[in-house]
């Protein structure tokens, strides 16, 4: 399709690469999660459960945030319906995943302050890793709704 029938913001590349870094910075904090926690055994075995590094999420939720963002960049540049389209399917799958990850958590920041014992430093290292997961998997969250929104414009309102 000409460039001229689909219109596409400028910005969304700048969105796409914000959520490539987002996805490499949650892929970071995974990595240094699951480095605490397998090399700290003795400080987690008593109540607090790492629900984020031991589900995973930054494993599998960083591979869908990074392709998301490089489809973003992507169809700002070659404007085709085609790639609009599996932009938008893509980035509500990153966004559903996104969710999903607020909500993991969630339950473990509930788990974490229902503890009654006195933590120490590993726990608390392990807390902030968690919040830090925490704010970029939001700012995912908002950076693939305003995406959908975007290229939903762009697609049914010429």
């Amino acid at each position: 399709m000409p460039r001229r029938h689909l219109w596409i913001r400028k910005e969304t590349r700048l969105l796409g690469a914000i959520e490539i870094m987002t996805g490499l910075n949650i892929y970071g904090v995974g990595l240094l999660w699951t480095y605490l926690f397998l090399s700290q055994p003795s400080a987690f075995e008593k109540s607090y459960i790492p629900l984020s590094a031991v589900t995973g999420y930054p494993y599998w939720s960083s591979p869908c945030f990074i392709f998301s963002g490089a489809l973003a960049v992507i169809v700002e540049r070659r404007r085709t319906v085609f790639l609009l389209s599996y932009t938008i399917i893509l980035n509500i799958l990153s966004a559903c995943i996104a969710v999903s990850g607020l909500l993991l958590l969630s339950v473990e920041f509930i788990m974490y302050s229902l503890s009654t014992y006195a933590t120490i430093w590993p726990e608390r290292s392990g807390k902030i890793l968690s919040e830090y997961l925490f704010l970029f998997t939001f700012l995912e969250l908002f950076l693939t709704c305003t995406v959908v929104r975007w290229g939903y414009k762009a697609k049914y309102h010429r």
